[in-house]
């Protein structure tokens, strides 16, 4: 091969393909990381359907039900919206328990889900949650990460925060 041949214009506009397929894949200017894969829709269905069952069991007094999604153990942590973190599953159920002495309270809804996949095995979930019981109708902003346990998906940190 020549130089001049390898200077003329097929050359210049197979490369300059060649560069605008990689920019359009993201191979250009990155890491070199390969970013997380999509949401798997079955691992989506299972968070949608966990949150839903919270919901239920929420709505219908059952909080051993309600915290059944989160992992058991003190791998699992939650943080509410006065900062005060509760480790283990066991625990945050027993909060709840002095938080709400005489049972649920109010309808719990939880709606603008955004679920990423962070990892084979992880997502985070950014969601609103909200509970009619007037007159103050609390709702606020939630932050979950799930990993894939020995139950399948489960709830491994909780963040809560009550709305501005």
């Amino acid at each position: 091969m020549t130089t001049e041949h390898i200077r003329g214009p097929r050359t210049w506009r197979a490369s300059a393909t060649a560069a605008i397929a990689l920019l359009a894949l993201g191979g250009g200017c990155s890491s070199g990381r390969a970013g997380p894969p999509a949401p798997d829709p079955a691992d989506v269905a299972t968070i949608e359907s966990l949150l839903a069952a919270q919901g239920a069991a929420w709505n219908r007094g059952d909080l051993h039900a309600f915290v059944a999604g989160y992992a058991a153990g003190e791998r699992m942590t939650f943080v509410g919206a006065k900062g005060t973190i509760t480790r283990g599953r066991a625990a945050l159920e027993e909060r709840y328990r002095k938080a709400y002495p005489s049972g649920q309270e109010g309808r719990l809804t939880f709606d603008e889900l955004e679920i990423r996949r962070v990892g084979p095995d992880a997502y985070v979930v950014l969601g609103r949650w909200a509970l009619a019981r007037p007159p103050d109708d609390p709702h606020g902003r939630f932050t979950l990460v799930l990993e894939r346990g020995e139950r399948g998906l489960e709830i491994i940190h909780d963040h809560s925060s009550d709305a501005d």
